[in-house]
């Protein structure tokens, strides 16, 4: 395995382009090849509720996804990473994925995190960035070493791994918030197109583990907290758009976005069950894929959004084996 210790280095190997394959070989990689599961995101459930819009969406964009009125949603929670029994209290995002049922059988997958930037710029660095967290299999072991030289020749990454490291783990996965990372082209009432990015925020704000939850919390509680929480009444996030100002980088998820960028709440995301496993609606089989888009929004030229869709695919075929 070359190391990536400088940025020049960085640049030649982006050019390179890692295939699709690649991307999930480096997934593999770090948290192993598991039977049936997802490469990523592998530990999760599945469950069901609706989207509320909001009047302030139907003037933001056109889109048949603003205009109507409530719609049915599929949702996916889950533990960052593809190890299916990774621990709940684990230093990792949160994922969410929903698929927004629309009218005229349309669809949109939001694939979220709960981290506002991504931890890669594009393929290669993507790659790298697993790569140097792969154990040597001679002695079990990450190298330190490594994983600094990487840090330091690429600094980006550097907001992703800051944000997971010093903010608590959720303690429940409705209080947690969920962001696209990825920047998205919606078509205007004028026949134009505004950029923006997807925050899903919780209605109660955000909730972390207690450092005693930590360590007395057993590794897998999200899904029954999750379940308990339902029976008292539904969890709620409100979903806005931060919308993109000229100089702000659109193909990029690592790039943090000022905070006075605008917000305009485009609607409610409310979760009121647990979809069981088996059940007509259970979204194991599902690819949440982000360029699932509807009328009216379209993608960035991110290479890390553009090659979401094929390396799925490898995914999918590796996990229906």
């Amino acid at each position: 395995m070359t190391l990536l210790t400088s940025p020049a280095s960085f640049a030649q190997a982006a050019d390179a382009q890692p295939s699709p394959e690649d991307t999930i070989n480096a997934l593999n990689g770090v948290f192993g090849r598991h039977a049936k599961e997802r490469s990523s995101h592998a530990k999760g459930f599945c469950a069901a509720g609706q989207f509320i819009p909001s009047p302030h969406g139907r003037d933001f964009s056109t889109t048949p996804l603003f205009q109507g009125s409530a719609m049915p949603v599929t949702a996916r929670f889950s533990i960052g990473g593809g190890n299916p029994k990774a621990s709940d209290k684990g230093r990792s995002v949160r994922g969410l994925g929903v698929r927004f049922h629309l009218p005229n059988e349309e669809e949109l997958d939001l694939v979220m995190i709960s981290a506002p930037v991504f931890f890669a710029a594009n393929p290669a660095q993507f790659v790298e960035f697993l790569k140097v967290r792969t154990a040597d299999p001679a002695t079990g072991q990450k190298d330190p070493a490594k994983i600094k030289a990487f840090n330091e020749a690429n600094p980006n990454v550097m907001a992703h791994l800051n944000y997971v490291s010093k903010t608590p783990p959720p303690a429940s996965y409705a209080t947690a918030p969920y962001f696209s990372t990825h920047a998205f082209l919606f078509e205007d009432h004028g026949v134009e197109e505004r950029a923006a990015r997807w925050s899903v925020e919780p209605v109660g704000g955000f909730e972390g583990l207690t450092k005693e939850q930590e360590e007395t919390f057993p590794d897998s509680f999200l899904e029954q907290e999750l379940r308990d929480r339902l029976v008292r009444g539904p969890a709620q996030w409100e979903i806005s758009l931060q919308v993109a100002e000229v100089g702000d980088p659109l193909n990029d998820p690592t790039a943090v976005w000022p905070d006075s960028r605008r917000k305009v709440n485009v609607g409610r995301l409310v979760i009121d069950r647990v979809v069981e496993k088996g059940a007509d609606d259970d979204c194991t089989g599902f690819v949440f894929d982000p360029n699932n888009l509807p009328t009216g929004i379209g993608p960035t030229d991110d290479p890390i959004l553009a090659i979401r869709n094929p390396a799925y695919g490898v995914s999918f075929g590796r996990r229906s084996e």
